[in-house]
């Protein structure tokens, strides 16, 4: 297992120890990073692919029973969504979700990310991507769904990317093995 700490900063996700691997290994360290920041989109990008539109009223079907008589009759209940999946209703939130790869840079709706030679940026440029993640506005009454810091703690359970960017660093050391023999 590598020496690496993942924590959450903010709103940016950092792996302590990957400066002296970098260096030693840099070509596995990005391929590594890619794999993570694909793997993250995957999830949050699920996580923004509901059904319905936001605030549409979801129709769920009970049975109760009536005080006078006691028979079992139908009753509808309604209530609106909120967690996971993010009802889709346009799109545009789950289009701007993207990441980037090492030293790439992308403009948005926020402003311009930019990613450092060995970092992963993975963000969502809808302008209302903050209220709806945090929970404040017209999306407080469904309370904080952050995609991005979810996927996070989700996808890096059990320290996956610290066993992904160990797998990338041995395939390195393999191939320079074979390649010397």
């Amino acid at each position: 297992m590598l020496n690496l700490k993942v924590t959450i900063e903010n709103d940016k996700v950092v792996v302590q120890g990957l400066q002296d691997l970098a260096r030693q290994f840099p070509v596995a360290i990005k391929r590594g990073l890619r794999r993570s920041a694909a793997g993250l989109y995957a999830i949050a990008f699920q996580w923004l692919s509901g059904k319905g539109g936001a605030g549409k009223k979801q129709r769920s079907d009970y049975t109760g029973f009536t005080k006078k008589s006691g028979e079992a009759v139908s009753f509808r209940s309604f209530h609106t969504s909120g967690g996971y999946p993010v009802p889709v209703r346009t799109g545009h939130l789950r289009r701007s979700l993207d990441w980037l790869a090492p030293g790439d840079s992308k403009s948005g709706d926020l402003g311009t990310f930019k990613a450092g030679d060995d970092e992963v940026v993975i963000f969502d440029s809808a302008l209302y991507a903050p209220a709806v993640f945090l929970g404040r506005g017209s999306s407080e009454k469904f309370g904080a769904r952050d995609a991005l810091r979810d996927a996070l703690e989700l996808f890096n359970h059990g320290g996956q990317i610290q066993q992904i960017l160990g797998e990338e660093i041995r395939k390195e050391i393999n191939k320079a093995g074979m390649e010397k023999a």
